[in-house]
């Protein structure tokens, strides 16, 4: 099949026939930590079968609908053969709304708070519902989406007797996970088969991946957990459980070159992301407020520093713009152009953990430590992070 048709055929089961929401993976950027050696498993803390019957109520599935009939009416100048006009279907032009799209998502409070793929929710003119275990439908609004990463908070607001009283998850500390734990995943796989549980370990953690779907764009991830959990499609926005049925983490793409390498957005990232929307009644992302390229060993002499991991201050001398943003948390903290912050909080920065990656962890108005190199001497500095106005 030639490309242009590919492209035709994906365009018209698209718009028509309600595509599966999902992120693939394009290309590998960089390995976290390898998987090595034997593996046991350690089921002490509890069967898959619990973790199923503890954590599938809280599951959701998520549903986006539209009136499809726009849409039929573009294509209604087509003159197909043998044909006086084009078919459409029963329900085109009469204002019904057509499911095109579906994920999955979690609850996390009994009053009905659900996190899910900011992809998932990327259509603005949709409308959506979730379905809970029982296969009730109720209605539901994006509250926000993250701007640096594939999370999206949705509310429901449907009338059911149960709001303020839904089962819910809780989040694992994602920082304690390691390979070879065990974890379940509970999905919409494939938009057909909810609450779908399947069982696998940690592959790896700190994997980077670039990362897109038909309608989402691409966009780079970071810090992702790898799992070899089955993940299919309609699966993006679920949870990653442990044995104790907790989160640590949420299903968001897939390699569709590879059988059973999944990945997953930690549990603490998706946290801080909660806590700074109920803190601040949106997402709020932090910012220093400096301008960067990051150090390594093969740039190390052409930028004049002795050290071979960090993030080096530089301004846009095209731009006229400095290394340090005037007014920002960074000149209140004293760093300068030239200062190469080498880690956040005891973290060193490289390449695949950058600046932006390490301050993502914490909120407006909490306080780091940098360690900065500054001609041949280590410091720190303790910036008070503020509001990112991108």
């Amino acid at each position: 099949m030639s490309l242009a048709l590919v492209s035709i055929v994906s365009l018209i089961y698209g718009i028509v026939g309600g595509g599966l929401s999902g992120y693939a993976v394009f290309s590998y950027l960089d390995s976290g930590e390898e998987t090595g050696g034997d593996t046991i498993i350690n089921f002490e803390n509890g069967s898959y079968k619990e973790v199923w019957e503890k954590a599938a109520p809280a599951v959701v599935s998520v549903v986006a609908l539209k009136d499809l009939s726009d849409y039929y009416d573009q294509f209604s100048f087509f003159d197909f053969p043998g044909t006086s006009e084009p078919e459409t279907p029963e329900t085109a032009g009469d204002g019904e709304l057509s499911e095109v799209s579906s994920g999955s998502g979690f609850i996390i409070s009994a009053d009905g708070l659900v996190v899910t793929n900011k992809h998932v929710v990327s259509d603005e003119e949709a409308e959506y519902v979730v379905i809970l275990d029982d296969g009730t439908e109720l209605e539901a609004e994006v509250l926000d989406k993250d701007t640096l990463n594939d999370i999206a908070l949705m509310q429901i607001i449907g009338d059911d007797d149960r709001l303020g009283d839904l089962p819910s998850l809780d989040f694992a500390d994602s920082d304690l996970i390691s390979v070879g734990d065990p974890v379940v995943a509970i999905g919409n796989a494939l938009g057909e088969y909810s609450n779908t549980t399947t069982a696998g370990i940690i592959s790896a953690i700190g994997r980077e991946i670039l990362a897109g779907g038909t309608g989402f764009g691409t966009e780079t991830l970071v810090n992702l957990i790898q799992t070899d959990a089955a993940i299919n499609p309609g699966n993006s926005g679920g949870p990653l459980l442990n044995m104790d049925a907790e989160i640590v983490g949420m299903n968001t793409a897939v390699d569709t070159t590879a059988a059973g390498i999944g990945f997953a957005i930690p549990s603490n990232d998706i946290a801080t992301v909660v806590r700074s929307y109920q803190e601040f009644g949106r997402i709020v992302r932090p910012f220093v407020g400096v301008r960067y390229v990051p150090v390594s060993e093969g740039n190390m002499e052409r930028l004049g520093v002795t050290v071979d991991h960090g993030v080096f201050i530089i301004g846009d001398q095209n731009a006229q713009l400095p290394g340090v943003v005037p007014d920002s948390p960074a000149e209140k903290a004293g760093l300068k152009d030239g200062d190469v912050i080498l880690s956040v909080e005891g973290k060193d920065l490289t390449g695949t953990f950058t600046l932006s990656n390490a301050i993502a962890g914490y909120l407006v108005g909490e306080k780091i430590t940098l360690e900065i190199w500054r001609d041949g001497e280590t410091l720190t500095a303790t910036v008070t992070l503020e509001e990112s106005v991108q």
